[in-house]
């Protein structure tokens, strides 16, 4: 079987009630964004700054609905550095106990997946993996994790696929 490691941006936990995100940035999307702190707390004021105003209105969409299962989003999060334009994200997600947990990756990198997938398209032996040696998201549970990179698995095919 192969294993192709995700190139995740950044994981996020959202707390609706306490109107606060945790956000965790990747060592990848650190260096390249030339940010220089790996953790970041964000008010409900920060984060309506940070996220584009439709995207503010997604996290609140899916606490309303009370989804229970895994889901995505494409958020657009303000560029951390250039402080003009937005990056692409999708967000794979879940909310457990009022909190929503999110690993974002990057749509380009979620691009450059399907194309390394294409190649195995008679080997169904392929296993995308959230989980590195750098994070080892303690925050989500191991079945979460499962079931979020089966998630991305789905949506690269749903969304990228003619």
């Amino acid at each position: 079987m192969d294993h192709y490691q995700i190139p995740w941006s950044f994981y996020f936990q959202f707390n609706q009630d306490k109107q606060v995100m945790h956000i965790y940035l990747s060592n990848l999307f650190k260096t390249r964004e030339a940010i220089p702190n790996n953790y970041y707390v964000l008010s409900y004021e920060d984060v309506e700054k940070f996220l584009h105003k439709y995207d503010m209105r997604k996290l609140n969409y899916f606490f309303d609905k009370k989804i229970t299962n895994t889901f995505d989003m494409v958020l657009k999060v303000k560029d951390f550095t250039r402080k003009k334009g937005y990056i692409n994200l999708h967000a794979l997600c879940y909310i457990d106990q009022g909190i929503m947990h999110c690993v974002s990756i990057d749509v380009m990198e979620v691009i450059k997946i399907k194309k390394m997938l294409d190649k195995h398209i008679l080997d169904n032996d392929v296993h995308l993996d959230i989980r590195n040696q750098e994070y080892e998201f303690k925050e989500i549970k191991n079945n979460q994790i499962d079931a979020l990179e089966e998630h991305l698995f789905d949506l690269i095919y749903k969304k990228y696929t003619n």
